[in-house]
């Protein structure tokens, strides 16, 4: 992961992390499938945990997530079965309004930053179960977002 930091922002970069991303979840033997399209829309690929599908949106840029991306993402998610989810990672974190715009009741998506991959990279958290548990939270609070060191088991 370090390695890919200086490429953070760049289109090379954000393949690279892509592949590192899957190879991150293999890792965790998280069920999982790669970058496709479905309806002509470009979907990052997918991850299966608990039983719960979740599609997957993954930004490595050098600024934080904004509302558009939450938007854009919120809609591919909005066009797949009913219990589909989805799971934003975006390492340079989230604006304010796009964590308030990703946090509605029943909310489908779930906000993960760079504090959370680098906490299961530590082994302090497995992947899957560091899902589930902000899963528990935004399920509670209807918020889609989790701070990593609000994370408690």
């Amino acid at each position: 992961m370090t390695e890919l930091h200086p490429q953070a922002g760049t289109q090379a970069g954000g393949y690279a992390f892509e592949k590192w991303f899957y190879e991150f979840v293999k890792f965790f033997d998280v069920d999982h499938r790669p970058p496709y399209k479905a309806d002509e829309r470009q979907i990052d690929g997918s991850v299966t945990i608990e039983g719960t599908t979740y599609l997957v949106e993954l930004k490595f840029t050098a600024n934080q997530t904004g509302t558009g991306d939450i938007d854009s993402f919120m809609a591919k998610v909005n066009s797949k079965a009913d219990n589909t989810m989805g799971l934003f990672v975006s390492m340079a974190g989230y604006s304010s309004v796009a964590i308030s715009q990703a946090s509605k009741p029943r909310t489908p998506l779930l906000l993960l930053d760079a504090s959370h991959v680098f906490l299961s990279l530590q082994g302090l958290w497995e992947f899957p179960e560091l899902v589930s548990r902000v899963r528990q939270h935004a399920s509670q609070t209807s918020e889609a977002y989790l701070p990593a060191n609000r994370l408690s088991r």
